[in-house]
């Protein structure tokens, strides 16, 4: 896993999150003017929808980034195993109280 593959999966939720947030505002703005005119509260199909589409995008973006997160903490722990054993472990800890 290559730091550019990390990066474009965080880049792409992180767009995902912000559009979300953005539509989140606009429908939390079109209830407050609404219940200003009506006194009764209410949302827009059309921002519903919008805000349904960009939660589906962002939740496959946040998934995609958990994968990647997984398969990184895999490959950290191989190396991890690979480079230490058993018997360098007292010495190890030893080095690190010092």
């Amino acid at each position: 896993m290559t730091e550019r593959e990390i990066l474009a999966a965080v880049l792409r939720w992180s767009t995902a999150y912000e559009a979300r947030r953005a539509i989140c505002a606009e429908q939390y703005r079109y209830m407050r003017d609404r219940k200003k005119l009506t006194g009764f509260g209410g949302s827009s199909v059309e921002i519903g929808q919008r805000l349904k589409s960009a939660r589906r995008k962002e939740q496959a973006a946040i998934r995609d980034l958990a994968k990647i997160c997984a398969k990184v903490r895999r490959d950290q722990k191989r190396s991890v195993d690979a480079t230490y054993t058993i018997d360098d472990l007292p010495v190890k800890l030893l080095t690190l109280q010092t």
